[in-house]
């Protein structure tokens, strides 16, 4: 980092066009592809005023319980960054990671406003898309990526459950000015202008859960700028301070790393459905259950084993809205409904133990509306042969 505001004031004070832009001076794309390895990834291409835009999403071996929209920072490509979110995907997150314009496989060249225009239209698309509908989204700014992260949150608070700011910046202008000597800042501060900034958007963010993360030994983020930026937030937020260098908190701490990201989401306002089922007819086998929207699009399904007769399931993750349980009996383990003549041969049931006659109940009649953590319970239907 230390070279690059090296070579931002360099260019500065080379460049004596007044009317000059600069904001392309902060972003160094690599075209260096790392491969991404022991994860499951998708890549995902956009276009966007004839540039494309590539993307990967990491997806855990689960039902995701959130999406994380990542910004990276200004050197790399979001495959420099997979071993920061590798983690959050073995933790149950899948992880959504967008190039800016220029970086790894994307075309075309990086300004902070194309960034903050790109990545607007993005997060518009990913609400609608099957993989991110009906999920919670955290985001996730990493070093100059938390000027957009900031700025997204801001615009759309809405529509996320939480923001995580790592190696915070607090402006482009103060990251110029970093080392700058003292003649030239007046000059530095007129022309490298900030059209978006951590330090002021975050005062736009109310009651939305924030998680901050800098060291106190940081060289390449001062940690006063991370400080500025959360002193200038509203609660609730949360400031973690590590021992370790830039963007080191997951590789230094990889539990606590978790435990701080969980806890940001578990405050978010998602919802735990607790599910009790009673009355098997014995311990056998196991219980396959699907959790459905009132659209029939499957939000997470999820087998569990039986005891005593009883089986219990937690689903968390969940926003508010409209849903449908089904489930049945798995007693030999075959991860079917066993059936004769198309009669179930097993234990079924939905949910508010609607029944139907010849075949599933209405829907009208399954659906639950959940608004908070909820604890339900179901009894299976069995049928005589």
């Amino acid at each position: 980092m230390k070279e690059i505001i090296l070579t931002v004031l360099m260019s500065l004070c080379t460049i004596l066009i007044s009317s000059a832009q600069f904001d392309d001076r902060f972003y160094y794309p690599s075209k260096e592809w790392n491969k991404i390895e022991n994860v499951d990834f998708e890549e995902i291409n956009f276009e966007i005023d004839s540039v494309k835009l590539n993307a990967v999403l990491l997806k855990p071996n689960t039902t995701p319980k959130a999406t994380i929209l990542f910004f990276h920072g200004s050197a790399g490509n979001i495959s420099t960054y997979t071993d920061i979110t590798k983690p959050l995907v073995k933790n149950g997150y899948q992880v959504f990671m967008i190039d800016f314009r220029g970086y790894g496989k994307s075309t075309g060249t990086p300004t902070h406003l194309n960034i903050a225009g790109d990545a607007q239209i993005i997060f518009n698309e990913i609400l609608v898309k099957d993989e991110f509908k009906n999920l919670p989204i955290l985001i996730y700014g990493a070093s100059m990526g938390t000027q957009i992260a900031t700025k997204i949150a801001k615009d759309n608070q809405d529509k996320i459950a939480g923001l995580i700011l790592d190696g915070t910046i607090s402006s482009f202008t103060d990251i110029a000015l970093l080392s700058a000597p003292e003649e030239q800042k007046d000059i530095i501060a007129q022309y490298v202008t900030s059209p978006y900034s951590a330090k002021n958007d975050i005062k736009e963010i109310e009651n939305l859960p924030k998680l901050f993360i800098h060291s106190k030994e940081d060289t390449s983020v001062p940690f006063t700028q991370g400080e500025t930026v959360y002193n200038n937030a509203s609660e609730p937020k949360e400031l973690w301070i590590y021992e370790g260098e830039h963007l080191e908190s997951v590789i230094k701490f990889p539990e606590l790393f978790i435990e701080k990201t969980n806890n940001i989401f578990n405050s978010s306002g998602s919802i735990t459905l607790n599910i009790k089922i009673n009355g098997l007819k014995n311990s056998i086998g196991k219980i396959l259950l699907t959790l459905e929207d009132e659209s029939g699009k499957k939000i997470a399904s999820t087998s569990e084993t039986i005891a005593n007769n009883q089986c219990n399931i937690s689903i968390d993750g969940i926003m508010a809205g409209k849903y449908s349980i089904y489930y049945f009996h798995d007693e030999n383990n075959n991860n079917e409904l066993d059936s004769k003549f198309g009669i179930p041969k097993e234990g079924y049931g939905f949910s508010n133990n609607a029944k139907g006659t010849f075949g599933p109940p209405p829907i009208e009649e399954r659906i639950m509306n959940i608004t908070s953590n909820e604890s339900i319970e179901l009894k299976p239907e069995y049928l005589n042969f």
